[in-house]
């Protein structure tokens, strides 16, 4: 089902962005004096809004007939990102833009775990550990109607709003590592075993965008931008769990105009 669905998000993907370039080329067939693009490529910080958080359950060859008991909850943070961007004024004060994004965390998650003893029912042992070096690694791509409030010949500031396509990998917790010894009254932690696992949906973003020219051509930017989406990843005993995609960018660019 979920592969369905996805097949019918990127349809819905692709319809919209047709129609939207079609009206674009349609604009610019009644293109006004003055109308230009602009193309940027930047670099910032994104501030994950959301992190996985949840308890699933493993097996283990030692574990007999029950079965283990996972909470995992990740810290999320700060991704590193780059992004590229496109433009056209379309007419008056409104335009049209649409920005590639890709950011990169090292995430780390808690890791609380509750393991059977094998030779006594219901008298799990408990242990707990830090896991580092998760990767989480998202793709964007925001389609923006833009609305200029200033523009100048040196500086512009617009605000820009519009649907969001996010594509996330992140590298899960599916299950707790141990040690024990006679009579097997305790364990203690020795990390994990990781999957990776993908997800995709559709959102929407808004910000606001300022830029400083400096020649006729070419200036700075400067992006705030806040979007957001959920995406359901799966867990380790085939359940999901429900992840938001986006949060905080602050973006500075490089801008060229023409």
């Amino acid at each position: 089902m979920g592969s369905t669905m996805a097949r019918r998000h990127g349809r819905w993907w692709a319809a919209f962005l047709m129609y939207t370039l079609i009206g674009v080329a349609g604009l610019a067939a009644q293109e006004e004096p003055g109308d230009r693009w602009f193309l940027s490529l930047g670099t910032g910080l994104l501030s994950t809004s959301d992190a996985p958080a949840g308890t699933f359950t493993f097996d283990h060859a030692l574990f007999g007939s029950e079965k283990g008991e996972v909470d995992a909850d990740y810290a999320g943070g700060e991704a590193a990102l780059y992004e590229l961007s496109v433009g056209r004024r379309l007419r008056g004060r409104l335009g049209l833009g649409l920005t590639w994004s890709r950011s990169s965390l090292s995430d780390s998650a808690n890791v609380a775990g509750r393991l059977p003893h094998p030779f006594l029912f219901e008298r799990p042992r408990s242990v707990e550990g830090t896991e580092r070096g998760l990767s989480r690694d998202e793709t964007a791509l925001h389609l923006s109607l833009r609305w200029l409030l200033r523009d100048g010949p040196k500086v512009e500031v617009a605000i820009f709003g519009g649907p969001s396509r996010f594509d996330l990998d992140h590298e899960l917790v599916s299950a707790v590592r141990f040690s024990q010894t006679y009579p097997f009254d305790a364990a203690t932690y020795a990390g994990v075993d990781r999957r990776r696992e993908s997800g995709s949906s559709t959102g929407w973003h808004v910000g606001v965008d300022l830029v400083r020219y400096f020649t006729r051509r070419a200036g700075l930017g400067a992006v705030a931008r806040y979007s957001d989406a959920p995406v359901d990843l799966t867990i380790p005993d085939d359940g999901t769990v429900s992840v938001s995609a986006g949060g905080l960018q602050a973006v500075v660019d490089l801008r060229l105009r023409f």
